[in-house]
Protein backbone atom coordinates (compact mmCIF):
# COMPACT_ATOMS: atom_id res chain seq x y z
CA UNK A 1 0.00 0.00 0.00
CA UNK A 2 2.74 2.08 0.74
CA UNK A 3 4.48 1.23 -2.90
CA UNK A 4 0.63 3.10 -4.53
CA UNK A 5 0.06 5.85 -2.29
CA UNK A 6 3.97 6.66 -3.04
CA UNK A 7 3.12 7.21 -6.55
CA UNK A 8 0.12 8.91 -5.96
CA UNK A 9 1.19 11.25 -3.54
CA UNK A 10 1.63 14.29 -5.68
CA UNK A 11 -2.57 13.72 -6.61
CA UNK A 12 -3.21 13.65 -2.99
CA UNK A 13 -1.20 16.85 -1.79
CA UNK A 14 -3.16 18.71 -5.42
CA UNK A 15 -6.71 17.69 -3.68
CA UNK A 16 -6.25 17.60 -0.33
CA UNK A 17 -8.92 19.82 0.70
CA UNK A 18 -11.18 17.64 -0.42
CA UNK A 19 -9.49 14.33 0.61
CA UNK A 20 -9.62 15.66 4.27
CA UNK A 21 -13.35 16.33 3.61
CA UNK A 22 -13.75 12.83 2.51
CA UNK A 23 -11.88 11.66 5.13
CA UNK A 24 -14.62 13.31 7.44
CA UNK A 25 -17.21 12.18 5.80
CA UNK A 26 -16.39 8.47 5.97
CA UNK A 27 -15.69 9.03 9.87
CA UNK A 28 -18.85 10.47 10.47
CA UNK A 29 -20.86 7.38 8.33
CA UNK A 30 -18.60 5.18 10.14
CA UNK A 31 -19.73 6.79 13.82
CA UNK A 32 -23.26 7.13 12.46
CA UNK A 33 -23.58 3.56 11.19
CA UNK A 34 -22.99 1.93 14.33
CA UNK A 35 -25.30 4.62 16.51
CA UNK A 36 -28.57 2.33 15.76
CA UNK A 37 -27.15 -0.24 17.27
CA UNK A 38 -27.00 1.49 21.00
CA UNK A 39 -30.27 3.07 20.35
CA UNK A 40 -31.64 -0.39 19.95
CA UNK A 41 -30.29 -1.89 23.24
CA UNK A 42 -30.84 1.15 25.40
CA UNK A 43 -34.47 0.90 24.14
CA UNK A 44 -34.69 -2.73 25.37
CA UNK A 45 -33.38 -1.69 28.31
CA UNK A 46 -36.07 0.67 28.70
CA UNK A 47 -38.66 -1.27 27.65
CA UNK A 48 -37.29 -4.36 30.00
CA UNK A 49 -37.10 -1.95 33.35
CA UNK A 50 -40.43 -0.34 32.48
CA UNK A 51 -39.63 2.99 31.84
CA UNK A 52 -40.97 3.54 28.47
CA UNK A 53 -42.90 6.58 27.86
CA UNK A 54 -44.62 7.99 25.05
CA UNK A 55 -41.89 10.92 24.87
CA UNK A 56 -39.18 8.21 25.21
CA UNK A 57 -40.79 6.49 22.49
CA UNK A 58 -41.24 9.30 19.78
CA UNK A 59 -36.91 9.96 21.08
CA UNK A 60 -36.08 6.55 20.48
CA UNK A 61 -38.46 6.27 16.88
CA UNK A 62 -37.13 9.66 16.17
CA UNK A 63 -33.24 8.59 16.24
CA UNK A 64 -33.52 5.23 14.23
CA UNK A 65 -35.10 7.22 11.65
CA UNK A 66 -32.67 10.20 11.64
CA UNK A 67 -29.94 8.28 11.94
CA UNK A 68 -30.19 6.12 8.53
CA UNK A 69 -31.62 9.54 6.52
CA UNK A 70 -28.44 11.34 8.09
CA UNK A 71 -25.99 8.47 6.69
CA UNK A 72 -27.88 8.44 3.66
CA UNK A 73 -27.34 11.98 3.17
CA UNK A 74 -23.82 11.51 3.63
CA UNK A 75 -23.08 8.73 1.67
CA UNK A 76 -24.42 10.68 -1.30
CA UNK A 77 -22.12 13.53 -0.75
CA UNK A 78 -18.96 11.16 -0.60
CA UNK A 79 -19.74 9.23 -3.20
CA UNK A 80 -20.19 12.28 -5.11
CA UNK A 81 -16.75 13.41 -4.25
CA UNK A 82 -15.47 9.85 -4.80
CA UNK A 83 -16.66 9.36 -7.99
CA UNK A 84 -15.57 12.89 -9.62
CA UNK A 85 -11.47 12.62 -8.26
CA UNK A 86 -11.69 9.15 -9.31
CA UNK A 87 -12.43 10.20 -12.78
CA UNK A 88 -10.05 13.46 -12.29
CA UNK A 89 -6.62 11.36 -11.20
CA UNK A 90 -7.61 8.77 -14.15
CA UNK A 91 -7.61 12.08 -17.00
CA UNK A 92 -4.14 13.09 -15.28
CA UNK A 93 -2.82 9.89 -15.55
CA UNK A 94 -3.80 9.15 -18.97
CA UNK A 95 -3.45 12.15 -20.11
CA UNK A 96 0.77 11.55 -18.84
CA UNK A 97 0.96 8.37 -20.00
CA UNK A 98 -0.33 9.47 -23.57
CA UNK A 99 2.20 12.18 -23.26
CA UNK A 100 4.86 9.92 -22.39
CA UNK A 101 4.21 7.54 -25.18
CA UNK A 102 4.80 10.84 -27.08
CA UNK A 103 7.92 11.40 -26.00
CA UNK A 104 9.18 8.15 -27.13
CA UNK A 105 11.39 6.80 -29.75
CA UNK A 106 10.89 3.97 -31.94
CA UNK A 107 13.25 1.61 -29.42
CA UNK A 108 10.53 1.78 -27.15
CA UNK A 109 7.77 0.64 -29.39
CA UNK A 110 9.77 -2.26 -30.83
CA UNK A 111 10.00 -2.97 -27.10
CA UNK A 112 6.44 -3.16 -26.02
CA UNK A 113 3.87 -4.35 -27.71
CA UNK A 114 0.42 -2.44 -28.71
CA UNK A 115 -1.86 -4.88 -26.46
CA UNK A 116 0.14 -4.40 -23.59
CA UNK A 117 0.63 -0.83 -23.71
CA UNK A 118 -3.60 -0.56 -24.18
CA UNK A 119 -3.79 -3.09 -21.39
CA UNK A 120 -1.40 -0.67 -19.02
CA UNK A 121 -3.70 2.31 -19.87
CA UNK A 122 -6.72 0.78 -19.34
CA UNK A 123 -6.81 -2.20 -16.96
CA UNK A 124 -3.59 -1.17 -14.91
CA UNK A 125 -5.34 2.54 -14.63
CA UNK A 126 -8.27 1.60 -13.75
CA UNK A 127 -6.73 -0.30 -10.24
CA UNK A 128 -4.44 2.53 -9.97
CA UNK A 129 -7.63 5.06 -9.83
CA UNK A 130 -9.50 2.38 -7.39
CA UNK A 131 -6.93 2.27 -5.39
CA UNK A 132 -6.35 6.37 -4.92
CA UNK A 133 -10.52 6.33 -4.07
CA UNK A 134 -11.75 3.51 -3.97
CA UNK A 135 -9.43 1.93 -1.52
CA UNK A 136 -10.11 5.55 1.11
CA UNK A 137 -13.21 4.11 1.61
CA UNK A 138 -12.17 1.09 2.26
CA UNK A 139 -9.51 1.38 4.44
CA UNK A 140 -11.21 4.79 6.67
CA UNK A 141 -15.21 3.16 6.76
CA UNK A 142 -14.43 -0.43 7.17
CA UNK A 143 -11.21 0.10 9.95
CA UNK A 144 -13.09 3.24 10.82
CA UNK A 145 -16.08 0.97 11.73
CA UNK A 146 -14.07 -1.45 13.46
CA UNK A 147 -12.63 0.70 15.65
CA UNK A 148 -15.22 2.78 16.61
CA UNK A 149 -16.94 0.12 17.50
CA UNK A 150 -14.31 -1.73 19.76
CA UNK A 151 -13.67 1.65 21.88
CA UNK A 152 -17.55 1.90 21.67
CA UNK A 153 -17.95 -1.76 23.15
CA UNK A 154 -15.26 -1.54 25.47
CA UNK A 155 -16.35 1.79 27.12
CA UNK A 156 -20.07 1.36 27.05
CA UNK A 157 -20.54 -2.22 27.90
CA UNK A 158 -17.29 -4.23 28.83
CA UNK A 159 -13.52 -3.98 27.72
CA UNK A 160 -13.72 -7.73 29.41
CA UNK A 161 -16.28 -8.84 26.90
CA UNK A 162 -14.77 -7.55 23.37
CA UNK A 163 -11.48 -8.33 24.59
CA UNK A 164 -12.64 -12.04 24.84
CA UNK A 165 -14.24 -11.76 21.47
CA UNK A 166 -12.73 -9.74 18.96
CA UNK A 167 -8.76 -11.04 20.17
CA UNK A 168 -9.20 -13.58 17.09
CA UNK A 169 -9.61 -10.89 14.63
CA UNK A 170 -6.31 -9.20 14.61
CA UNK A 171 -4.59 -12.90 14.63
CA UNK A 172 -6.35 -13.84 12.01
CA UNK A 173 -6.26 -10.81 9.76
CA UNK A 174 -2.18 -10.58 10.20
CA UNK A 175 -1.98 -14.49 9.14
CA UNK A 176 -4.77 -13.98 6.01
CA UNK A 177 -2.61 -10.49 5.38
CA UNK A 178 0.22 -12.95 5.02
CA UNK A 179 -1.10 -15.61 2.52
CA UNK A 180 -2.10 -12.92 0.23
CA UNK A 181 0.67 -11.74 -0.63
CA UNK A 182 1.40 -15.57 -2.69
CA UNK A 183 -1.67 -14.24 -5.60
CA UNK A 184 0.59 -11.18 -6.31
CA UNK A 185 2.62 -12.75 -8.92
CA UNK A 186 -0.09 -14.98 -10.32
CA UNK A 187 -1.98 -12.06 -11.03
CA UNK A 188 1.00 -10.29 -12.30
CA UNK A 189 1.51 -13.28 -14.88
CA UNK A 190 -2.19 -13.05 -15.74
CA UNK A 191 -1.52 -9.51 -16.98
CA UNK A 192 1.12 -10.33 -18.42
CA UNK A 193 -1.31 -12.96 -20.57
CA UNK A 194 -4.18 -10.74 -20.79
CA UNK A 195 -1.71 -7.99 -22.92
CA UNK A 196 -0.57 -11.26 -25.14
CA UNK A 197 -4.50 -11.36 -25.95
CA UNK A 198 -5.53 -8.25 -26.43
CA UNK A 199 -2.21 -7.88 -28.57
CA UNK A 200 -3.96 -11.13 -30.41
CA UNK A 201 -7.25 -9.17 -30.68
CA UNK A 202 -6.13 -5.96 -32.29
CA UNK A 203 -3.95 -8.03 -34.69
CA UNK A 204 -7.14 -10.21 -36.09
CA UNK A 205 -8.66 -6.69 -36.40
CA UNK A 206 -6.34 -5.22 -38.22
CA UNK A 207 -5.24 -8.03 -40.49
CA UNK A 208 -8.89 -9.24 -41.46
CA UNK A 209 -8.63 -8.39 -44.52
CA UNK A 210 -5.47 -10.60 -45.59
CA UNK A 211 -7.27 -13.53 -42.90
CA UNK A 212 -10.51 -13.57 -44.83
CA UNK A 213 -8.04 -12.89 -49.07
CA UNK A 214 -6.04 -16.54 -48.30
CA UNK A 215 -9.95 -18.23 -46.08
CA UNK A 216 -7.29 -18.21 -42.90
CA UNK A 217 -10.94 -17.16 -40.94
CA UNK A 218 -10.77 -20.86 -39.08
CA UNK A 219 -7.42 -20.77 -38.41
CA UNK A 220 -7.29 -17.39 -36.93
CA UNK A 221 -10.16 -17.73 -34.83
CA UNK A 222 -8.20 -21.03 -32.87
CA UNK A 223 -5.38 -19.05 -32.43
CA UNK A 224 -7.38 -16.54 -30.91
CA UNK A 225 -9.48 -19.00 -28.65
CA UNK A 226 -5.74 -20.10 -27.33
CA UNK A 227 -5.00 -16.69 -25.92
CA UNK A 228 -8.43 -16.61 -24.43
CA UNK A 229 -8.91 -19.73 -23.22
CA UNK A 230 -5.18 -19.64 -21.90
CA UNK A 231 -6.43 -16.00 -20.31
CA UNK A 232 -9.08 -17.39 -18.87
CA UNK A 233 -6.63 -20.42 -17.17
CA UNK A 234 -4.22 -18.07 -15.48
CA UNK A 235 -7.79 -16.38 -13.87
CA UNK A 236 -8.85 -19.28 -12.99
CA UNK A 237 -6.15 -19.91 -10.27
CA UNK A 238 -6.68 -16.30 -9.51
CA UNK A 239 -10.40 -17.33 -8.86
CA UNK A 240 -9.47 -20.61 -6.79
CA UNK A 241 -7.51 -18.56 -4.42
CA UNK A 242 -10.55 -15.94 -3.64
CA UNK A 243 -12.52 -18.43 -3.33
CA UNK A 244 -10.95 -20.65 -0.46
CA UNK A 245 -9.06 -17.27 0.78
CA UNK A 246 -12.21 -15.20 1.20
CA UNK A 247 -14.57 -17.69 3.17
CA UNK A 248 -11.25 -17.66 6.05
CA UNK A 249 -12.77 -13.92 6.91
CA UNK A 250 -16.32 -15.55 7.79
CA UNK A 251 -14.68 -17.72 9.79
CA UNK A 252 -13.09 -15.22 12.00
CA UNK A 253 -16.98 -13.37 11.97
CA UNK A 254 -18.37 -16.45 13.28
CA UNK A 255 -15.60 -17.62 16.06
CA UNK A 256 -15.69 -13.72 17.64
CA UNK A 257 -19.68 -13.96 17.36
CA UNK A 258 -19.53 -17.33 19.26
CA UNK A 259 -17.26 -15.88 22.39
CA UNK A 260 -19.73 -13.08 22.42
CA UNK A 261 -22.77 -14.70 23.11
CA UNK A 262 -20.96 -17.56 25.52
CA UNK A 263 -18.79 -15.44 27.35
CA UNK A 264 -21.94 -12.19 27.05
CA UNK A 265 -24.36 -14.93 28.43
CA UNK A 266 -22.13 -15.37 31.45
CA UNK A 267 -21.40 -11.72 32.65
CA UNK A 268 -25.61 -11.30 32.30
CA UNK A 269 -25.74 -13.95 34.58
CA UNK A 270 -23.03 -12.40 36.66
CA UNK A 271 -25.07 -9.05 36.25
CA UNK A 272 -22.08 -7.62 35.11
CA UNK A 273 -24.18 -6.30 31.83
CA UNK A 274 -27.50 -6.29 30.83
CA UNK A 275 -29.57 -8.19 28.06
CA UNK A 276 -29.79 -4.63 26.17
CA UNK A 277 -25.70 -4.33 26.31
CA UNK A 278 -25.72 -8.23 24.91
CA UNK A 279 -28.28 -7.10 22.38
CA UNK A 280 -26.41 -4.08 21.53
CA UNK A 281 -22.70 -6.27 21.67
CA UNK A 282 -24.03 -8.98 19.07
CA UNK A 283 -25.26 -6.06 17.20
CA UNK A 284 -22.15 -4.48 16.69
CA UNK A 285 -20.42 -8.07 16.33
CA UNK A 286 -22.67 -8.03 13.34
CA UNK A 287 -22.30 -5.02 11.91
CA UNK A 288 -18.39 -5.72 11.84
CA UNK A 289 -19.21 -8.19 9.48
CA UNK A 290 -19.39 -6.52 6.28
CA UNK A 291 -15.94 -4.82 7.41
CA UNK A 292 -14.72 -7.51 7.97
CA UNK A 293 -15.79 -9.03 4.38
CA UNK A 294 -14.44 -5.85 2.77
CA UNK A 295 -10.70 -6.14 4.17
CA UNK A 296 -10.53 -9.44 1.89
CA UNK A 297 -11.28 -7.02 -1.04
CA UNK A 298 -9.10 -4.37 -0.28
CA UNK A 299 -6.38 -6.99 -0.01
CA UNK A 300 -7.71 -8.13 -3.60
CA UNK A 301 -7.29 -4.28 -4.50
CA UNK A 302 -3.96 -4.06 -2.82
CA UNK A 303 -2.90 -6.62 -4.73
CA UNK A 304 -4.13 -5.91 -8.02
CA UNK A 305 -2.76 -2.16 -7.35
CA UNK A 306 0.68 -2.95 -6.48
CA UNK A 307 0.86 -4.72 -9.95
CA UNK A 308 -0.55 -2.09 -11.97
CA UNK A 309 1.24 0.66 -10.05
CA UNK A 310 4.51 -1.31 -11.24
CA UNK A 311 3.72 -1.93 -14.48
CA UNK A 312 2.33 1.84 -15.09
CA UNK A 313 5.70 3.26 -13.50
CA UNK A 314 7.41 0.76 -16.18
CA UNK A 315 6.43 2.45 -18.99
CA UNK A 316 6.77 6.13 -17.33
CA UNK A 317 9.68 5.42 -16.40
CA UNK A 318 11.33 4.38 -19.48
CA UNK A 319 13.61 7.49 -21.25
CA UNK A 320 13.85 7.63 -24.69
CA UNK A 321 17.46 7.54 -26.24
CA UNK A 322 16.48 10.39 -28.90
CA UNK A 323 15.85 12.93 -26.73
CA UNK A 324 16.61 16.81 -26.52
CA UNK A 325 18.79 18.32 -24.33
CA UNK A 326 18.22 21.62 -22.27
CA UNK A 327 20.69 23.56 -24.54
CA UNK A 328 19.08 21.69 -28.02
CA UNK A 329 18.88 24.20 -30.56
CA UNK A 330 16.09 25.62 -33.02
CA UNK A 331 15.79 25.40 -36.70
CA UNK A 332 13.57 26.51 -38.94
CA UNK A 333 15.60 26.26 -42.36
CA UNK A 334 18.70 24.62 -43.76
CA UNK A 335 20.78 24.90 -46.45
CA UNK A 336 23.16 21.35 -46.53
CA UNK A 337 22.68 18.23 -45.11
CA UNK A 338 26.02 15.77 -44.91
CA UNK A 339 25.99 12.62 -43.89
CA UNK A 340 28.95 11.54 -43.01
CA UNK A 341 30.33 8.09 -42.70
CA UNK A 342 27.09 6.58 -41.55
CA UNK A 343 26.13 3.55 -40.05
CA UNK A 344 22.87 2.44 -38.54
CA UNK A 345 21.92 -0.81 -36.92
CA UNK A 346 18.31 -1.37 -35.60
CA UNK A 347 18.43 -2.05 -31.88
CA UNK A 348 17.23 -5.72 -32.46
CA UNK A 349 19.42 -6.87 -35.40
CA UNK A 350 22.67 -8.36 -35.52
CA UNK A 351 24.16 -6.75 -38.46
CA UNK A 352 24.17 -2.81 -39.54
CA UNK A 353 21.10 -2.16 -42.43
CA UNK A 354 23.10 0.51 -43.27
CA UNK A 355 27.22 1.22 -43.70
CA UNK A 356 29.56 3.95 -43.91
CA UNK A 357 27.31 6.18 -45.84
CA UNK A 358 28.87 9.48 -47.23
CA UNK A 359 26.84 11.60 -49.43
CA UNK A 360 25.56 15.63 -49.06
CA UNK A 361 22.13 17.19 -49.96
CA UNK A 362 21.99 20.81 -51.13
CA UNK A 363 19.05 22.79 -50.60
CA UNK A 364 16.45 22.78 -53.42
CA UNK A 365 18.31 19.69 -55.00
CA UNK A 366 15.75 16.60 -56.30
CA UNK A 367 17.68 13.15 -54.59
CA UNK A 368 16.59 10.21 -56.11
CA UNK A 369 17.43 6.96 -53.81
CA UNK A 370 17.32 3.63 -56.19
CA UNK A 371 18.24 -0.28 -54.92
CA UNK A 372 17.23 -3.95 -54.55
CA UNK A 373 14.18 -4.89 -52.24
CA UNK A 374 16.15 -4.79 -48.89
CA UNK A 375 19.14 -2.48 -49.70
CA UNK A 376 17.95 -0.13 -46.50
CA UNK A 377 16.70 2.81 -49.19
CA UNK A 378 14.05 3.51 -46.38
CA UNK A 379 16.03 3.27 -43.34
CA UNK A 380 19.29 5.72 -45.02
CA UNK A 381 16.27 8.55 -45.33
CA UNK A 382 14.59 8.22 -42.06
CA UNK A 383 17.70 9.14 -40.33
CA UNK A 384 16.35 12.69 -41.44
CA UNK A 385 13.31 11.96 -38.94
CA UNK A 386 15.29 11.26 -36.09
CA UNK A 387 13.63 8.13 -35.26
CA UNK A 388 17.09 6.48 -33.50
CA UNK A 389 19.99 7.79 -33.21
CA UNK A 390 22.86 6.58 -35.93
CA UNK A 391 24.78 3.44 -34.78
CA UNK A 392 28.19 5.28 -35.80
CA UNK A 393 29.06 8.49 -37.38
CA UNK A 394 26.70 11.38 -37.59
CA UNK A 395 24.51 13.32 -39.50
CA UNK A 396 25.39 17.25 -39.77
CA UNK A 397 23.33 19.92 -40.87
CA UNK A 398 24.90 23.06 -41.75
CA UNK A 399 27.87 21.80 -40.26
CA UNK A 400 26.21 21.01 -36.99
CA UNK A 401 25.83 17.75 -35.53
CA UNK A 402 21.36 17.13 -36.04
CA UNK A 403 21.58 15.54 -32.50
CA UNK A 404 22.13 19.17 -31.36
CA UNK A 405 19.08 20.80 -32.85
CA UNK A 406 15.82 20.22 -31.63
CA UNK A 407 13.82 17.04 -32.41
CA UNK A 408 10.70 18.72 -33.71
CA UNK A 409 12.42 21.14 -35.17
CA UNK A 410 14.35 18.57 -37.53
CA UNK A 411 11.00 16.55 -38.06
CA UNK A 412 8.99 20.02 -38.62
CA UNK A 413 11.52 20.65 -41.48
CA UNK A 414 10.16 16.85 -43.48
CA UNK A 415 6.90 16.01 -45.01
CA UNK A 416 7.52 12.33 -45.19
CA UNK A 417 5.29 10.00 -46.95
CA UNK A 418 6.10 6.32 -45.73
CA UNK A 419 5.42 3.07 -47.92
CA UNK A 420 2.43 2.07 -44.93
CA UNK A 421 -0.41 4.76 -45.32
CA UNK A 422 -1.82 5.53 -42.03
CA UNK A 423 -5.66 7.07 -42.80
CA UNK A 424 -8.01 7.84 -39.83
CA UNK A 425 -11.69 7.49 -39.61
CA UNK A 426 -12.06 11.14 -40.48
CA UNK A 427 -13.38 12.74 -43.64
CA UNK A 428 -11.10 13.36 -46.72
CA UNK A 429 -9.94 16.82 -45.72
CA UNK A 430 -9.59 16.29 -42.46
CA UNK A 431 -6.77 13.50 -43.25
CA UNK A 432 -5.13 15.94 -45.14
CA UNK A 433 -5.56 19.06 -42.72
CA UNK A 434 -3.37 16.73 -40.28
CA UNK A 435 -0.53 17.82 -42.11
CA UNK A 436 -0.96 21.44 -41.43
CA UNK A 437 -4.23 22.03 -39.58
CA UNK A 438 -4.13 25.69 -40.32
CA UNK A 439 -3.64 25.69 -43.79
CA UNK A 440 -6.13 28.03 -45.79
CA UNK A 441 -8.90 26.33 -48.21
CA UNK A 442 -6.89 27.31 -51.08
CA UNK A 443 -3.75 24.95 -49.65
CA UNK A 444 -5.99 22.54 -49.42
CA UNK A 445 -7.33 22.43 -53.08
CA UNK A 446 -3.32 22.96 -54.34
CA UNK A 447 -2.30 19.58 -52.23
CA UNK A 448 -5.03 18.08 -53.65
CA UNK A 449 -4.27 19.16 -57.41
CA UNK A 450 -0.39 18.41 -56.90
CA UNK A 451 -1.01 14.95 -55.51
CA UNK A 452 -3.01 13.83 -58.40
CA UNK A 453 -6.17 13.51 -56.48
CA UNK A 454 -8.60 16.15 -57.66
CA UNK A 455 -10.20 13.24 -60.45
CA UNK A 456 -10.92 10.98 -57.31
CA UNK A 457 -12.74 13.72 -55.56
CA UNK A 458 -15.90 13.88 -57.95
CA UNK A 459 -16.24 10.62 -57.47
CA UNK A 460 -16.54 10.57 -53.91
CA UNK A 461 -20.25 10.31 -52.13
CA UNK A 462 -19.32 13.58 -50.29
CA UNK A 463 -16.35 14.51 -51.78
CA UNK A 464 -13.97 16.04 -50.44
CA UNK A 465 -15.66 15.78 -47.23
CA UNK A 466 -16.41 11.98 -47.45
CA UNK A 467 -15.71 10.13 -44.05
CA UNK A 468 -12.38 7.72 -45.05
CA UNK A 469 -12.93 4.20 -43.65
CA UNK A 470 -10.72 2.66 -41.14
CA UNK A 471 -7.28 2.65 -42.37
CA UNK A 472 -8.21 3.94 -45.08
CA UNK A 473 -10.36 0.35 -45.51
CA UNK A 474 -13.08 2.62 -48.50
CA UNK A 475 -9.88 3.62 -50.55
CA UNK A 476 -7.95 1.80 -53.00
CA UNK A 477 -4.06 2.02 -52.70
CA UNK A 478 -3.63 4.52 -55.49
CA UNK A 479 -6.09 6.84 -53.68
CA UNK A 480 -4.58 6.21 -50.41
CA UNK A 481 -1.13 7.04 -51.81
CA UNK A 482 -2.00 10.19 -53.31
CA UNK A 483 -4.06 11.84 -49.71
CA UNK A 484 -0.92 10.81 -47.94
CA UNK A 485 1.21 12.95 -50.11
CA UNK A 486 -1.51 15.63 -50.10
CA UNK A 487 -1.10 15.97 -46.30
CA UNK A 488 2.75 16.04 -46.74
CA UNK A 489 2.07 18.64 -49.35
CA UNK A 490 -0.20 20.68 -47.74
CA UNK A 491 2.48 21.02 -44.63
CA UNK A 492 5.04 22.89 -47.37
CA UNK A 493 8.02 21.32 -45.76
CA UNK A 494 11.81 21.69 -46.78
CA UNK A 495 12.19 18.52 -47.36
CA UNK A 496 9.88 16.05 -48.90
CA UNK A 497 10.45 11.95 -48.83
CA UNK A 498 8.55 10.42 -51.21
CA UNK A 499 9.26 6.79 -49.38
CA UNK A 500 8.03 4.38 -52.44
CA UNK A 501 5.18 6.60 -52.63
CA UNK A 502 4.36 5.95 -56.27
CA UNK A 503 4.22 2.56 -56.12
CA UNK A 504 0.31 2.18 -56.27
CA UNK A 505 -0.39 4.41 -59.28
CA UNK A 506 -0.11 3.87 -63.00
CA UNK A 507 2.33 5.62 -64.49
CA UNK A 508 -0.08 8.48 -66.01
CA UNK A 509 -0.62 9.59 -62.91
CA UNK A 510 3.11 9.14 -61.34
CA UNK A 511 4.00 11.28 -64.56
CA UNK A 512 1.51 14.16 -63.29
CA UNK A 513 2.52 13.89 -59.84
CA UNK A 514 6.08 14.31 -60.45
CA UNK A 515 5.42 17.22 -62.82
CA UNK A 516 3.28 19.33 -60.38
CA UNK A 517 6.47 18.71 -58.29
CA UNK A 518 8.40 20.35 -59.99
CA UNK A 519 6.28 23.35 -60.85
CA UNK A 520 5.26 23.79 -56.92
CA UNK A 521 8.39 22.30 -55.19
CA UNK A 522 10.96 24.61 -56.88
CA UNK A 523 13.55 25.54 -54.87
CA UNK A 524 12.89 23.23 -52.13
CA UNK A 525 14.36 19.80 -51.29
CA UNK A 526 12.76 16.31 -52.57
CA UNK A 527 13.79 13.09 -51.92
CA UNK A 528 12.08 10.07 -54.16
CA UNK A 529 12.63 6.49 -53.10
CA UNK A 530 11.45 4.69 -56.25
CA UNK A 531 11.54 1.40 -57.97
CA UNK A 532 10.35 3.34 -61.27
CA UNK A 533 12.78 5.20 -62.62
CA UNK A 534 10.86 7.24 -64.88
CA UNK A 535 9.90 8.46 -60.96
CA UNK A 536 13.48 9.56 -60.69
CA UNK A 537 15.26 10.35 -63.88
CA UNK A 538 15.30 13.89 -63.37
CA UNK A 539 16.90 14.32 -59.82
CA UNK A 540 20.05 16.07 -59.22
CA UNK A 541 21.44 13.54 -57.78
CA UNK A 542 20.65 9.82 -57.78
CA UNK A 543 21.85 7.19 -55.13
CA UNK A 544 22.04 3.49 -55.54
CA UNK A 545 22.08 1.59 -52.48
CA UNK A 546 23.00 -1.99 -52.53
CA UNK A 547 23.48 -4.35 -49.22
CA UNK A 548 23.25 -1.15 -47.09
CA UNK A 549 26.42 0.47 -48.94
CA UNK A 550 26.47 3.17 -51.39
CA UNK A 551 27.36 1.40 -54.49
CA UNK A 552 26.69 4.13 -57.69
CA UNK A 553 25.72 7.95 -57.76
CA UNK A 554 25.78 10.82 -60.04
CA UNK A 555 22.41 11.86 -62.36
CA UNK A 556 20.55 9.84 -64.86
CA UNK A 557 22.40 10.05 -67.72
CA UNK A 558 26.20 9.79 -65.98
CA UNK A 559 24.48 6.45 -64.72
CA UNK A 560 23.90 5.04 -68.05
CA UNK A 561 27.35 5.60 -68.79
CA UNK A 562 28.51 2.82 -65.76
CA UNK A 563 28.35 -1.02 -65.62
CA UNK A 564 26.29 -1.71 -63.09
CA UNK A 565 22.58 -2.10 -61.25
CA UNK A 566 21.46 1.29 -62.29
CA UNK A 567 22.00 0.52 -66.02
CA UNK A 568 21.07 -2.99 -65.92
CA UNK A 569 17.58 -2.48 -63.93
CA UNK A 570 16.74 0.30 -66.45
CA UNK A 571 17.36 -1.33 -69.53
CA UNK A 572 15.11 -3.83 -67.90
CA UNK A 573 12.69 -1.91 -66.97
CA UNK A 574 12.21 -0.09 -70.79
CA UNK A 575 12.64 -4.20 -72.40
CA UNK A 576 9.38 -4.80 -70.32
CA UNK A 577 7.25 -1.93 -71.02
Amino acid sequence: MKNIFSKIKWFILEEWKLYVLMLFLLLSISLISLLPARVLGNAIDTIVSGGLSSSTLLMLTGSLILLPVGRYLLSMVYNYLMNYEGQKLAFKLRKKYLDHLFKMDSKFYETYKKGDLISRVTNDLESITTAATGLLEGIIYNFGVIIIAIVIMGITISWELTAVSLTIMPIGLTILNIIRHNKRKYTKIHREIYAEMTEKVLESVEGMKVIRAYVQEEEDLIKQYEAIDKDIDSWRYIVRFENWFNPLFEIIYGLAYILAFGYGTYLIINQAITVGDLVTFVTYIGLLFMPIISISTIFTQLNNATISVNRYDEIMQAIAEVHDENDSLPIIKFNRIDFNNVTFKYPFDKQPVIKNIDFSIINGQTIGVVGPTGAGKSTLIRQLLREFNVTSGNIFIDGVSIEEYKINDVRDLVGYVPQEHMLFKKTVDENILIGNPRARLQDLDKAVKTADFEKDVIYLTEGIHTMVGEAGSTLSGGQKQRLSIARALIKDPQILILDDSLSAVDANTEENIISHLKETRQGKTNIIIAHRFSAIQDADQILVLEKGIITQRGTHSELLKQEGWYKQQYIQQITMK
